[in-house]
């Protein structure tokens, strides 16, 4: 089993803010001038794969910059391309649709895994559009490629066609050769990296070893109720602390949060913005910062502070739609907008041709005569 430390989560697919935006910054304007330049699109359609340790190649000095300053605003038609933060606001909005397709709230019956596989299909959604875009690959497809890649990563197969069912249970039906077509695409722009670490384990490590922690001589010390109650913490303590924080990290997986911080951080900072949220008399408050000051040691004590601290106030405003948590205040009239945007400058949603009709009738189609 590969170590969170070794792996390629670690290693390739964590930016800074700055990163993350350069990132979507240069997929939009590679986009641009593939579309741009293009009559005729290309079958099968390109995908790139730069974002994947971004990061390290910046660091050592390669060029990540951003393709072309002055590529062009609109299409050949004259429609206007999306900006960066249009695309990231479609992103956001299908990456939240993922738990309906797939995981414990599937509307397909024949979806419903674990939430661990709703994590996985949500950050390899994710880790694509970082490298490429909406402009030329249809995010509802990728999507449910996603979903699909996911069941295989964590062992949880599923049969192609049920995903099918689940898009129509959506309304927002994707064909079979769509998804399949749809699954090798993906593979290429995430370059092959499936392992994802996710926080809900870390959430119940943490709260397992607070239970034991809280027992002890030093850990009676930082745990305290409301009520006065002087006694010692027992099993169902920590229970409202753990479910709201298994709820929190639903929110932090269809965000940014996962590029920025470790599994581990926010699984710590989930429990901590738990515990500042709940107020009962019966829930037992915890000075967690005093927690990791006994847990942790040497330099990594405040450096874990320092992480946990910051990113705990970055929770807090996910319940306000920030840093792409497509779970809460999705602006829908804005949406709609991008969206028809979308489909005007390229061919997302293209309606066939009609057949012509004249004036007596739908179908001008001549009838065979004898």
């Amino acid at each position: 089993m590969c170590d969170y430390r070794s792996s390629t989560q670690l290693n390739d697919w964590i930016f800074s803010f700055e990163d993350l935006e350069e990132c979507r910054k240069r997929a939009n304007q590679m986009a641009r001038k593939y579309l741009a330049n293009s009559e005729e699109k290309s079958s099968p359609l390109p995908f790139f794969r730069f974002a994947c340790g971004f990061s390290k190649k910046k660091e050592a000095g390669e060029n990540t910059s951003p393709v072309d300053e002055g590529i062009s605003a609109t299409s050949n038609q004259g429609q206007p391309f999306l900006e960066p933060e249009e695309e990231e606001l479609l992103v956001a909005f299908y990456v939240a649709k993922i738990p309906s397709l797939l995981g414990p709230y599937a509307q397909n019956q024949y979806l419903r895994r674990d939430i661990k596989a709703t994590a996985t299909a949500a950050l390899l959604f994710r880790r694509f559009f970082l490298s490429n875009s909406v402009m030329i690959h249809d995010p509802k497809h990728m999507l449910v490629a996603a979903a699909f890649m996911a069941t295989k990563v964590e062992d949880c197969q599923t049969q192609v066609h049920h995903l099918e069912e689940g898009t129509k249970l959506m309304n927002a039906s994707v064909c079979q050769s769509d998804i399949l077509k749809a699954e090798y695409i993906l593979l290429g722009g995430i370059n092959c990296d499936l392992l994802c670490f996710h926080p809900y384990k870390a959430v119940l490590a943490f709260t397992e070893d607070l239970r034991t922690f809280l027992k002890g001589d030093k850990g009676r010390e930082l745990a305290s109720f409301s009520n006065g109650e002087d006694r010692p913490i027992i099993g169902q303590d920590l229970s409202p602390m753990h479910s709201s924080a298994r709820s929190l990290v639903d929110d932090v997986m269809v965000s940014d949060i996962p590029f920025l911080y470790s599994p581990g951080q926010i699984g710590l900072a989930a429990l901590m913005v738990s515990n500042e949220q709940i107020n009962k008399p019966d829930v037992p408050k915890i000075d967690l910062l005093g927690y990791i000051e006994n847990r942790f040691e040497g330099k990594d004590k405040a450096h874990v502070k320092d992480r946990v601290t910051k990113l705990s106030k970055i929770l807090m405003e996910l319940k306000e739609g920030k840093f792409g948590c497509g779970n809460h205040q999705v602006d829908l009239q804005k949406l709609k907008i991008v969206h028809k945007k979308l489909k005007k400058c390229r061919g997302v949603g293209k309606k066939k041709k009609k057949r012509k009709t004249d004036s007596n009738g739908p179908d001008v189609k001549k009838s065979r005569t004898d």
